[in-house]
């Protein structure tokens, strides 16, 4: 179908051209096009603002630029009724407050927008407002969240130093009568308060005895706590890696795997015991290592299986004696029918063991 041909545009007798329209002929673009330009690159330095100053910074700035934009000398941004920020001049009328009942726009102007390109940017202002103020909310949240965190390590701190002294008073208190009689028992074993027949002896021994268990309970227990490692699952793996080249069969190894195994002591310490029994077992033709809980709830026992070739140097054993002590447990051998060493250490959430320095 043939459309009939149109004449040149005439404007009626009175009809005026925008100004928006003529402005856009002399520069060759539309105002419209330039004013989306200046909203969008205002939007991204607001979006820039907020992320290096804080979403309170964003908040004055999308209102700042508001107001440039616009022309009004008053806004603000509500979140339901309440007015989270607000800039400029705002009448009397309103002062920043909402009725009973009403339901203000996220983004209001004082005075109201009257143009449309003045429209234009509060609607489009508008629908930024909302993920400004939702991230502004967070933060908020936040600070209150790390507001309440830093009071309650304040409190710990302040219980753990309550804690630490009363365990300090509880250990001297305990000590003191223990360290008396043991002095006085010894005096008499020796024969200071005149001689002994073998009830007496017998009874003195066992006191004495019974002395030296309750300070090794008192140290145990009321010792400052050791620093104690995460999980000894990633040390005994490395320590008993299999080795390149070697002819022997890879040491088996049977972990807990349903949680960490948390014990006291440094990681250097498990490191060096776990390489010291390692070696020590490396000429064996079968290694077998289990880590599991030990009768105790809240031990664990380690126990290294090997067989044949395997021996263990008496100086060996002594270093691993010294370390096992170091870290709180004990190690017990036995060579017959097979070379076995099986450690017993206290997990982490056990009682304290004495620190050696």
């Amino acid at each position: 179908m043939n459309c009939p041909p149109q004449g040149p545009l005439r404007l009626h007798p009175g009809m005026a051209i925008p100004r928006h329209v003529r402005a856009g002929a002399w520069m060759g673009r539309r105002i419209e096009d330039d004013l989306d330009a200046r909203v969008e690159t205002t939007l991204t330095a607001v979006a820039e603002q907020a992320l290096r100053n804080g979403t309170r910074a964003g908040l004055e700035a999308l209102l700042k630029a508001t107001l440039r934009l616009t022309g009004a000398t008053g806004a603000a941004l509500y979140e339901g009724r309440a007015c989270v920020v607000k800039v400029g001049r705002i009448p009397a009328a309103s002062n920043g407050t909402v009725k009973r009942g009403a339901r203000p726009s996220v983004l209001q102007v004082w005075p109201a927008p009257l143009t449309t390109a003045q429209r234009h940017v509060v609607a489009r202002f508008t629908a930024f407002a909302p993920a400004l103020l939702a991230a502004h909310a967070r933060e908020v949240a936040q600070g209150a969240r790390h507001s309440r965190l830093l009071e309650a390590k304040t409190r710990l701190e302040r219980t753990v130093v309550t804690l630490e002294k009363r365990r300090s008073r509880a250990a001297h208190d305990l000590r003191t009568p223990l360290m008396v009689i043991k002095g006085y028992v010894d005096m008499m074993l020796k024969g200071t308060a005149g001689p002994l027949n073998a009830q007496m002896q017998r009874y003195l021994e066992r006191l004495a005895k019974s002395s030296t268990d309750q300070k090794e309970l008192i140290d145990r227990r009321l010792s400052p706590l050791a620093p104690g490692l995460d999980d000894l699952r990633p040390v005994l793996q490395s320590a008993f890696a299999p080795t390149p080249g070697r002819r022997q069969a890879a040491p088996t190894l049977t972990l807990p795997g349903e949680r960490a195994v948390s014990v006291r002591g440094t990681r250097a310490d498990w490191e060096l015991l776990a390489r010291t029994v390692a070696r020590s077992t490396g000429g064996a033709v079968a290694v077998d290592v289990h880590l599991g809980p030990a009768l105790d709830a809240t031990q664990w026992l380690l126990r290294v299986r090997a067989c044949p070739g395997a021996a263990l140097a008496a100086r060996t054993e002594a270093v691993l004696r010294h370390l096992a002590q170091r870290l709180g447990g004990t190690l017990a051998v036995h060579r017959e029918p097979r070379l076995e060493l099986a450690f017993v250490f206290p997990g982490d959430d056990a009682f304290a063991v004495p620190v050696h320095r």
